[in-house]
């Protein structure tokens, strides 16, 4: 039944690979079983985004392995998968791709990026999908060496994102939007300020003092206990100007600033 559902000829077939959150291959909204080798020499192809020669693929994914055992271990390995999902991945002279027809959900990641970064503008609307595609993890449940490289480039690429969207939000005038989008930032990278300098201003845009400032409170302290450091003087400006007096009454924190310039000394552990 899926062979006849799944065919390299088939242009109206629908498949997806999710390797953000979890490693998947959907086809017409069903989820495929395929073997762990299949799946991995599929989220390689997925995050190279080119075609690969055979010995390339087999060393990548069998370091350990001499050249003529890890060349076997492909073989193999692209029979099964094509026994369980056909067609997913083709062959261009000696090189293996991904088919035409198959998307994959980080090169949507990385296509919104580079429109962001050639200009185009934020998307009016923002929905819950897109930023919960944009807090998945690579993979997080593989341990794979060759996956560490990718896994950092897609964590930036994630959070400058994130922040980028956050920033078009609270430019168009929706504090609310650009809050959540912030937040999800802060989740993939608590010690990261940039994303918490937008949510700060959020919570400034929309008169929420209180609010702004106790997220400054929270970040300053964790940022402290984690790596021994301060919020930058520009965030720290920020917070004074922005919130005025509330800054003066300090908070229940044991590290709360009694001025409202937060030019305070580092604060000592234990006290």
């Amino acid at each position: 039944m899926l062979k006849e559902l799944i065919s390299e000829r088939n242009t109206t077939m629908v498949v997806r690979v999710e390797v953000l959150h979890h490693f998947r291959i959907v086809v017409h909204g069903a989820y495929v079983e395929v073997p762990d080798s299949g799946a991995r020499l599929v989220a390689l192809l997925a995050l190279d985004d080119c075609p690969r020669l055979r010995p390339s693929l087999a060393n990548t994914l069998w370091p350990d392995r001499s050249e003529t055992d890890a060349r076997t271990s492909l073989r193999r390995s692209l029979w099964r998968l094509n026994e369980a999902a056909p067609g997913v991945i083709v062959r261009i002279g000696h090189q293996l791709a991904l088919a035409g027809h198959v998307s994959v959900d980080a090169r949507e990641v990385v296509a919104l990026a580079e429109r962001l970064d050639n200009g185009q503008p934020v998307p009016s609307r923002i929905g819950p999908d897109l930023v919960r595609l944009l807090q998945g993890d690579l993979l997080p449940h593989w341990s794979d060496d060759w996956l560490d490289g990718f896994r950092e480039w897609m964590r930036q690429l994630r959070l400058h994102t994130l922040e980028a969207l956050a920033r078009g939000a609270l430019d168009a005038d929706r504090p609310g939007a650009a809050l959540t989008i912030a937040l999800a930032a802060v989740g993939i990278d608590p010690l990261r300020e940039s994303a918490r300098r937008i949510v700060i201003a959020a919570h400034l845009v929309e008169g929420n003092s209180a609010d702004a400032l106790r997220h400054y409170y929270q970040y300053r302290d964790l940022l402290w206990d984690e790596i021994g450091l301060q919020p930058s003087r520009y965030l720290q400006g920020v917070v004074a100007d922005g919130c005025g007096p509330i800054a003066r009454l300090g908070s229940k924190s044991r590290r709360a600033p009694r001025t409202a310039n937060f030019q305070h000394p580092p604060p000592k552990r234990g006290t």
